[in-house]
């Protein structure tokens, strides 16, 4: 029997797509390879994972596991797009999140891949989901307010002799103004192993509470979420043939020129 992997997603700024990572990579193992996937959400205080799948007001969650009054089985939802879900409470309660770890280990045999959401600032959740984690991606942004909380995750995790399997580039613009792939690169001392480029698709994915590589298959960011997933795993990644990538392509930039409009200074983004 082959070991599950234990993976956590953190980062410790908001908004950087850190929860989207998680849905997409775990639609993505569940469909494209055929893994046992569970994905659990160690964001305890701010709970969204469930939301970005429906999962709005689950009666048994994992808060409910960790106090002990409930079985992990109880709290885990087999879900349509082809993996489980262990979802955490809207409502804060008080528990121990260090249990996390054990609580994962009886939980090793039935999956493939366990991927970890995780709470966004520096707390016992963040620590706990490192310490559960065989290994850890970082989802950072190409800009100095997310990589000084980039290079802050990545001290932490260190301290904790964590291995720190790359850096996920979030919402990448190719802009000039952007912080290239090497400076980011140099300043963390991590590489980055997955560029998301920003995708209006990623959003509308979102709205219908769809992970992207299932809403929009040839998308560039679900292209690239589904090529990490494959490094994850060590499988190789099957690419689209190239009159499929240029049909997407011209697709995806034509809705992007579509959700602007022109005014005196330019291209105005609206929604």
């Amino acid at each position: 029997m082959k070991k599950c992997k234990v993976v956590g997603i953190i980062s410790i700024k908001g908004g950087v797509g850190k929860t989207t990572s998680v849905v997409n990579l775990g639609a993505s193992l569940a469909n494209d390879f055929g893994k046992r996937v569970l994905l659990i959400d160690g964001n305890l205080s701010g709970s969204n994972l469930g939301l970005h799948l429906g999962i709005v007001n689950p009666d048994v969650t994992l808060h409910h596991v960790l106090s002990e009054n409930a079985l992990v089985d109880e709290a885990i939802y087999e879900h349509s797009y082809g993996f489980s879900v262990l979802p955490s409470s809207l409502v804060l309660k008080e528990t121990n999140p260090f249990k996390l770890k054990q609580i994962i280990s009886k939980l090793r045999n039935n999956y493939d891949v366990i991927l970890l959401d995780s709470s966004p600032t520096v707390s016992n959740e963040l620590q706990a989901v490192m310490l559960a984690s065989d290994q850890l991606f970082v989802v950072t942004s190409a800009d100095y307010p997310t990589l000084l909380m980039t290079v802050r995750a990545v001290q932490m995790a260190k301290k904790k002799h964590i291995l720190i399997t790359g850096l996920i580039l979030n919402k990448q613009r190719g802009k000039n103004y952007e912080i290239s792939v090497k400076d980011i690169e140099d300043y963390t001392g991590v590489p980055v192993v997955g560029i998301i480029k920003d995708s209006l698709k990623v959003q509308e994915a979102l709205s219908n509470m769809k992970p992207v590589v299932l809403y929009n298959k040839y998308n560039s960011a679900s292209l690239e979420y589904r090529r990490l997933a494959a490094a994850l795993i060590s499988e190789k990644f099957k690419e689209p043939t190239v009159f499929i990538k240029i049909l997407n392509y011209i697709k995806e930039d034509f809705d992007n020129f579509r959700n602007h409009k022109f005014t005196e200074a330019g291209f105005k983004y609206y929604e």
